[in-house]
């Protein structure tokens, strides 16, 4: 015995010196992950089920810390106090995070107006269609040269168009229509969509002169 102790080889003493780099850079990556979680920001959080349509007051959010991806578009808490008098866009349920896009400055249908839900078969939908721009809903005619029956109504997009049950690949459409066009679209069977001008707003114009006109 030569009375130095052991001494591993240089092939050993590599494979020791490279577990231990492994290891200290799974502890470091188990550091982080931890920091990370720890770094909670405080967001708006509903309270209590909120309809779409339905005016924000106080007493429906609050401000919640937690740890969210930055992908998911939340609402920060120093925001809740300009969120009270906006409307819900979408049903908001009691415990979920509010994002932006689930509120609106504007109620979801304005006086004079009604929402009205067609059925469009899909692909028949304009390219560019999307919430809050207007269009014109046409019911066809009889197929006549003269194009009689035809009816025209004016409209704004209230939400996307979104997949039915039907196996004909059919999409429902809400759309905003004038109160006394209303019966007119949900009575017919076919109902076209026309793009119209994004600056333009025929159906908030036929209320405005609705509301006007009464006494």
């Amino acid at each position: 015995s030569s009375g130095h102790g052991f001494q591993p080889a240089a092939r050993r003493r590599n494979r020791i010196a490279v577990g231990v780099a492994l290891a200290a850079i799974a502890i470091g990556g188990n550091l982080y992950v931890y920091a990370s979680l720890d770094a909670a920001e405080p967001v708006v959080q509903a309270v209590r089920d909120v309809p779409a349509g339905e005016q924000i007051t106080a007493d429906m959010l609050r401000t919640v810390d937690v740890d969210v991806d930055s992908t998911v578009n939340v609402i920060a808490a120093d925001r809740l106090d300009s969120l009270v008098g906006s409307y819900a866009k979408v049903r908001l349920v009691a415990g979920s995070l509010v994002t932006v896009e689930a509120l609106q400055s504007t109620p979801l249908v304005t006086a004079g107006t009604s929402v009205v839900a067609i059925q469009v078969a899909d692909g028949s939908l304009p390219i560019g269609l999307r919430e809050r721009v207007p269009v014109l809903l046409v019911v066809p005619g009889d197929g006549s040269d003269t194009g009689a029956g035809v009816v025209s109504v004016a409209g704004r997009v209230v939400g996307s168009p979104t997949d039915t049950s039907s196996a004909l690949g059919l999409q429902s459409l809400s759309v905003e229509v004038a109160a006394a066009d209303a019966a007119t679209i949900a009575a017919a069977d076919d109902v076209r969509v026309v793009l119209v001008e994004p600056s333009e707003d025929p159906a908030a114009a036929t209320a405005a002169v609705a509301e006007e006109g009464e006494p």
